[in-house]
């Protein structure tokens, strides 16, 4: 049986038990584009597990070891959708926790994976465990300094200065059947005014009160809470510094991927086949996280934000395939002879030759660039003698 035989075997058992959960089980609502995105992370796990075997290069097993760690991780998170509602269903938190905990597994995992493939490209002729330790100690200290708070206190988005107010407003507004009838009219500005007149606001650090906030500043304060009163606005609340950490992850992840890149330009060195096309890809990914996580934040509006994010997760899904397409392609390449050859030589003896040019550079070539300028600067013509 043929490896991308067992792939497809292997994605249709799992998406087949996640769909029979789905009708068995309850759970919480699931888009579509949400099933898709699951579907693109399932066939994504099994694809880097068959790279990992596959892979003639040690170093490279690293790589695709932390993809496999990654998306093996998103496909527990599946388990998101059935928490709260069939599992742990006593569990008031347990939804948004298991949310927590698994999106920074998630994210640790491709950000190794990426760094380490921007360090390696560097750091080629070093020991591969050198280059490993080095660059895991580095990403742990970056989510370290990012997501400490989550694992010193798993409530801490509920102990923020936002909610703390947020309570406290909302406190005063479900005790008085005017303001809820001020908040129900629509007229944001007058529920502002009636609330200034009656909660003052105070500081917090730490969920320690510091004091009270002067009277300026307090009204600006509820003008600024007021939306989130409404509906289930609050949960942007809630969420925003979990996204907020998230889009900074993405900024380092960003600044990583343009650091390969740059690399690539100036010192041109041989490597691994389609290598930097699954490094665009993931800048495109890491981008789209960038501005999804950032749209959440700048959100005021629960339900308009749920619309709006069914449209990003959809182009998310179409980047997670392109993903599935240059991880295939690498997968075919490494166990053709011709490909297994090229592998070995780049690990042994890297200066003696060059770099793979695929069908994807040639029509890049040949449709939007002038070849004489470009050959021998990250492209390599490997027909010429």
């Amino acid at each position: 049986m043929s490896v991308f035989k067992k792939i497809l075997i292997g994605s249709v058992v799992v998406v087949g038990g996640y769909s029979v959960a789905l009708q068995v089980f309850p759970h919480e609502e699931v888009s579509t584009a949400a099933f898709f995105n699951h579907l693109s992370q399932i066939a994504l796990f099994f694809v880097s597990v068959w790279l990992f075997l596959k892979e003639p290069i040690r170093s490279n097993k690293f790589v695709f070891l932390n993809f496999i760690l990654a998306f093996f991780v998103a496909i527990l998170g599946f388990a998101d959708d059935f928490i709260g509602y069939s599992i742990f269903t006593d569990g008031k938190f347990a939804n948004i926790l298991s949310w927590q905990y698994s999106s920074i597994a998630f994210f640790f995992f491709l950000f190794l994976a990426v760094a380490y493939i921007v360090f390696d490209s560097i750091w080629h002729g070093r020991k591969t465990y050198l280059k490993y330790l080095f660059v895991a100690g580095g990403v742990l200290l970056l989510f370290v300094i990012c997501f400490y708070p989550y694992f010193k206190d798993p409530m801490t988005l509920y102990k923020t200065e936002d909610i703390l107010q947020w309570k406290a407003l909302h406190s005063e507004l479900v005790n008085s059947n005017s303001l809820q009838a001020l908040l129900n009219s629509g007229d944001r500005h007058q529920l502002a005014v009636e609330l200034a007149n009656n909660v003052r606001l105070q500081s917090w650090q730490d969920a320690v009160p510091l004091g009270d906030l002067y009277p300026d500043r307090n009204f600006a304060r509820i003008e600024e809470l007021v939306p989130y009163l409404e509906g289930e606005n609050y949960q942007i609340l809630v969420l925003k510094p979990m996204y907020r950490d998230i889009v900074y992850v993405n900024n380092f992840l960003v600044g990583l991927i343009i650091l390969f890149f740059g690399y690539q330009y100036t010192k041109d060195p041989p490597q691994g086949a389609y290598i930097d096309k699954i490094m665009f890809i993931f800048l495109l990914f890491s981008s789209m996280e960038i501005l999804h996580n950032w749209a959440f934040i700048k959100s005021l509006e629960w339900k308009a934000w749920k619309d709006i994010s069914i449209f990003g997760q959809y182009v998310t899904v179409c980047i997670e395939w392109l993903m599935v397409l240059f991880f295939a392609l690498r997968l075919r390449f490494i166990t053709s002879v011709q490909g297994e050859f090229y592998e070995t030589e780049l690990a042994a003896n890297p200066h003696r030759i060059t770099r793979w040019r695929d069908w994807i550079d040639n029509l890049v070539l040949s449709q939007f660039f002038n070849f004489k300028l470009f050959n021998g600067r990250m492209f390599q013509d490997t027909s010429a003698k």
